[in-house]
């Protein structure tokens, strides 16, 4: 079984236009979760997917779109993704446990989402800071754009790799972690403090931009309540 064994199917696009695909054994699976210094969690890898569909317990929860590098045999590529988070624990409190939200327990409950297709970072490492994220949701049956930022605004790779190196390691995806909102998104999107008037999309759709080679990695998936 693909899960089994953390097997992951990529597209690998060259920017002379050529694929190839590439199957990677993910070994690790970490998540960004501070700027400064540059903190990381791990996160189990059966949670990596790059299906359409993924299922979670409620509605509330939330996409951001966020760079994600992969390490395999040497080699280091870089997509776009969303780490998928139940916002119903943000804040939330363990008394018992004599302590206050538990980022790493919270990040369990949700997929990582991660886009089909894969850039060499040799391609792109020298004009790293011009690509963009941008991030859609769908609201009333119009798309509204939730994101759109540089990469520029996110800790650097190399920065993550001097903070931890084991993620350099073979077999080894980060995500990054993301950025704000648009000032143009609604702002009850979302909102667990809006109450019924919080709206928590049942799709997510994101895009990491090139434009100095003129190309584009894509993804969405729709979020479906387990019944």
């Amino acid at each position: 079984m693909k899960l089994m064994e953390n097997l992951m199917e990529f597209q690998v696009a060259a920017k002379n236009g050529t694929r190839n695909k590439r199957s990677i054994s993910v070994k690790a699976l970490y998540l960004a979760v501070s700027r400064t210094p540059p903190k990381v969690i791990r996160k189990s890898r059966y949670l990596l997917t790059n299906e359409d569909i993924i299922e979670v317990e409620e509605q509330r929860t939330l996409g951001e779109v966020e760079y994600v590098s992969i390490m395999d045999e040497g080699q280091l590529f870089i997509t776009a993704g969303s780490d998928h988070l139940d916002v119903t624990l943000t804040g939330m409190t363990f008394e018992n446990a004599g302590r206050t939200y538990d980022p790493a327990k919270a990040k369990q409950l949700c997929p990582a989402v991660v886009a089909k297709e894969l850039w060499s970072y040799e391609e792109i490492k020298n004009h790293w800071d011009e690509l963009r994220l941008k991030s859609w949701v769908t609201i009333s049956g119009e798309k509204v754009q939730f994101q759109d930022y540089p990469m520029s605004q996110l800790v650097s790779l190399e920065s993550h790799f001097r903070a931890n190196p084991n993620l350099r390691k073979n077999g080894t995806v980060l995500f990054s972690g993301s950025s704000d909102a648009l000032p143009s998104a609604p702002p009850n999107l979302y909102n667990v403090g809006a109450g019924k008037d919080g709206i928590f999309p049942a799709d997510f759709h994101f895009e990491m931009q090139d434009p100095v080679l003129g190309r584009t990695i894509s993804h969405g998936y729709s979020i479906q309540v387990v019944a």
